[in-house]
């Protein structure tokens, strides 16, 4: 008997007259492929795509909210290994503003080419944002931020950081992201990821 999945053929490996079940007998394979195979996906893998499809992109919404209702904005990010994303905005914009008095945000990204009829492809989460403080935390994440986004060094430097009232870093926690990609989670469409 051949059995042919992952590229292994199994004649090649074993006698025609062992019987490999090719749903059950896992032993040489790697676990993320027994787990993808199955269909479900762990906290951690889902992060790893969450991650890799996050350093591809470099622009999100981000909603927040005050006492007079909610706001929309887009923003530029970087991100971190630890999947925090950082930002850079004015403190006295209604998202600085907003985002100073409740840490409470939500942001989505994706690629607005998409086509409707296509398999689609994006981002949904929320978590905290906080100003980022001290001089390297400030080095670090621009230089995050910089490199998701090239073009600006010149512009935006830690000095400007430093120096003006009119730029600041944040950086945002997320604790809860939902990813559609039906390639990766299908029938569901979708993955989560919780912090």
């Amino acid at each position: 008997m051949v059995v042919d999945f992952f590229g292994i053929n199994s004649k090649q490996i074993w006698p025609e007259n062992i019987f490999i079940d090719p749903v059950f007998n896992f032993e040489f394979i790697h676990s993320s492929d027994i787990i993808a195979l199955m269909g479900k996906r762990t906290n951690v893998l889902i992060g790893q795509d969450i991650f890799k499809f996050l350093k591809k992109k470099g622009i999100m919404t981000l909603a927040t909210q005050s006492s007079k209702g909610p706001w929309v904005c887009t923003v530029y990010y970087g991100i971190d290994k630890d999947m925090n994303l950082y930002i850079v905005t004015d403190p006295n914009s209604i998202h600085g503003k907003d985002m100073t008095k409740n840490n409470k945000i939500a942001f989505n990204i994706f690629d607005s080419h998409q086509k409707i009829f296509e398999p689609k492809k994006g981002l949904q989460g929320s978590g905290t944002i906080e100003k980022v403080k001290g001089i390297i935390n400030l080095t670090k994440a621009l230089a995050l931020w910089h490199k998701q986004n090239p073009g600006v060094e010149k512009e935006i430097t830690i000095k400007e950081v430093i120096k003006f009232a009119d730029t600041n870093v944040w950086k945002i926690t997320p604790k809860y992201l939902k990813f559609f990609n039906k390639e990766l989670y299908s029938p569901e469409e979708y993955g989560i990821w919780k912090a």
